[in-house]
């Protein structure tokens, strides 16, 4: 390898009195001559070579390189004041930074959008869901109601006698009560025979089932002493009983 020796001059000794003499409010100022030694040395950043003008060298086993040349690498800016002899190391403005946080920040800026849209069709399907619920439930409700009016126009007499009948519930289970005032109907109730009465039950349910496909539980209920006097139930299209007795 090659190899050069020499004896610095002074005015080398100049050059090099800032690096190697301590730097401190208290640091003396002197010149001296150094011996330097220059061995062809390299620096390597990442494995390629960093370009300088100025060749490293060695003095006392200490290796001595262009501090601009290592302010590249670090992406640091180098500047020098020759009245204060100082050395200030500024950061370098990253534009590769600054870019990739831009493009971040774009990104950012472009998924608040998406999800603010995403929102507001969320908010917007709620509202339609929330009305097409509430529509849902007043046509249910007024279909159950035309249909109360029916079973009165159609049952109201059954058999002579006064009936009240009422619907309540959703389009899962049908509440039904056959209200009767014992005190006017009393007799004629006693002496209606258990098959009439179901009969009675059977054709209701079988009417809700023609227009609802739910459940069915109800009573047939006395106003006057305001108790159940039979208690009837059925699932969708099933066995109808009748006081826990199947008809």
């Amino acid at each position: 390898m090659w190899k050069k020796h020499y004896l610095a001059t002074a005015a080398a000794g100049l050059l090099l009195a800032t690096t190697l003499i301590p730097s401190g409010a208290s640091a003396a100022v002197a010149t001296k001559n150094l011996q330097a030694k220059y061995n062809n040395v390299k620096v390597l950043y990442n494995g390629s070579q960093v370009a300088t003008t100025i060749e490293p060298f060695i003095v006392d086993g200490t290796t001595y390189i262009p501090l601009r040349m290592m302010a590249g690498v670090f992406n640091k800016d180098i500047t020098w004041d020759g009245n204060t002899y100082t050395i200030n190391v500024l950061d370098k403005a990253d534009f590769n930074y600054k870019t990739e946080l831009a493009v971040k920040d774009a990104e950012i800026a472009r998924l608040k959008n998406q999800i603010s849209s995403l929102q507001d069709e969320i908010d917007d399907l709620e509202n339609k869901s929330s009305k097409k619920s509430s529509s849902s439930k007043t046509s249910f409700s007024k279909a159950l109601s035309n249909l109360e009016d029916d079973l009165n126009d159609d049952y109201g007499k059954y058999e002579g006698l006064k009936w009240s009948i009422t619907l309540d519930g959703d389009e899962d289970e049908i509440e039904v009560e056959i209200a009767i005032d014992m005190k006017k109907y009393g007799d004629d109730f006693d002496a209606l025979s258990k098959a009439k009465k179901q009969k009675l039950v059977k054709n209701i349910i079988e009417d809700v089932w023609d227009e609802f496909d739910a459940d069915v539980t109800g009573v047939i209920y006395d106003t006057y002493d305001d108790e159940d006097l039979h208690k009837f139930y059925a699932d969708y299209d099933d066995d109808i009983y009748f006081d826990k007795k199947k008809i």
